[in-house]
């Protein structure tokens, strides 16, 4: 599981990072989006998380943030799903 840990003088939170944990965001995502997000990667670094890959829809790109946010409540985020119809 993620760890997330809120200092008292941080805006932004700091997610303790592993391997296992970018694994589970990742089945997170496929599992919320019904595997609808081709060449899904997920990069977790300086306390961000950084979705990447192709959509057909914006509904899809927007159910991958929330799988992300189930986990990381308060994370940064940043959606770099394209869309491609």
């Amino acid at each position: 599981m993620v760890a997330l840990n809120t200092p008292l003088t941080a805006a932004e939170p700091t997610i303790i990072v592993r391997r296992q944990d970018r694994d589970e965001l990742a089945a997170s995502v496929n599992l919320k989006t019904f595997r609808q997000v081709r060449d899904l990667h997920v990069v977790l670094e300086s306390g961000r998380v950084t979705l990447r890959g192709r959509s057909e829809s914006y509904y899809v790109k927007q159910l991958a943030t929330h799988a992300v946010q189930e986990l990381l409540p308060g994370a940064a985020i940043d959606n770099a799903i394209s869309v491609q119809r």
